[in-house]
């Protein structure tokens, strides 16, 4: 009962959103009536026009050698990448979270140690500790079934399945040209016994309360964790098909530099090859 009143109100309640946003939005693309979070997002629109850029995932594959390649390239963390900071010279210009669970529990250590700024999502920023001062919020919108690209993050964006959409979404608001992705494998939470690059990835309270997610989602799906991988999987394989859409109109290059991994959405190359015929532009 408690579900259905909720799946006839999510329209109405972001249809609310979605309009105040864009009107705030409206506004705030033209440089007017802007907040102070909205003035530090709108700084970055555009502010990389022609460049290329490396988003950096937390799968298994994820090497401290591979991210010393990319030292001087301008690259996207995530997450709890600084967990590689004492392995690896290499430092993201810029940040990201969206998991609403990880922002709860391991956002201040993840402010301690990120000197970058760091891009969430309004819904995920309210629930972040630490310093604020290097966070950007983004208004967003989400509904389980329903995922739209719009390019417009002074006025809102949609959020699905993963933080890299939200990465790659950002990464073109920057007006990036050519995108690399790199330790994205997408591997699953519910059935991957080891989906990040490192066992110490999440503290005990934030493994608790994924566990206390899951088994949710198990129950209210009436799935078993093998068909629930399966289907968050496709539920992130959407979400890639209609960033590429988004992207190729938009004229942007989006490549899996990626080791392993299956995220075949992209056209898959190699560190090395793309380390090699690739070439930074200045600004």
């Amino acid at each position: 009962m408690k579900d259905g009143i909720k799946k006839l109100l999510k329209p109405v309640y972001n249809g609310g959103k979605m309009l105040v946003y864009s009107l705030l939005g409206f506004f705030w693309e033209r440089g007017l009536f802007l907040n102070a979070n909205a003035k530090k997002l709108y700084r970055y629109r555009n502010v990389h026009k022609g460049r290329r850029c490396f988003l950096v995932g937390a799968g298994p594959s994820l090497t401290a050698e591979d991210l010393d390649r990319i030292e001087g390239e301008i690259s996207i963390g995530c997450n709890m990448l600084y967990k590689f900071y004492d392995k690896t010279r290499w430092r993201p210009q810029y940040y990201c979270m969206t998991d609403r669970v990880y922002a709860k529990y391991q956002s201040r250590e993840m402010t301690d140690h990120v000197d970058a700024p760091i891009f969430t999502p309004k819904s995920t920023y309210v629930r972040m500790a630490g310093d604020k001062s290097k966070m950007i919020s983004v208004h967003d919108i989400y509904d389980y079934n329903v995922y739209k690209l719009r390019g417009k993050m002074l006025s809102y964006c949609w959020l699905k399945a993963s933080v890299m959409l939200f990465m790659i979404e950002l990464a073109v608001y920057m007006g990036f040209e050519e995108i690399y992705l790199l330790g994205v494998d997408c591997t699953s939470t519910y059935t991957a016994k080891n989906h990040h690059f490192t066992e110490d990835y999440a503290d005990a309270w934030t493994r608790e309360a994924e566990q206390r997610r899951m088994r949710r989602d198990l129950k209210r799906r009436q799935m078993t964790p093998e068909e629930m991988g399966a289907h968050n999987y496709r539920r992130q394989m959407e979400g890639f098909a209609a960033v590429k859409a988004f992207a190729d109109k938009k004229g942007v290059r989006i490549y899996n530099a990626t080791r392993g991994g299956e995220l075949e959405v992209f056209p898959r190359t190699t560190l090395e090859k793309a380390l090699g015929v690739c070439y930074n532009k200045s600004v």
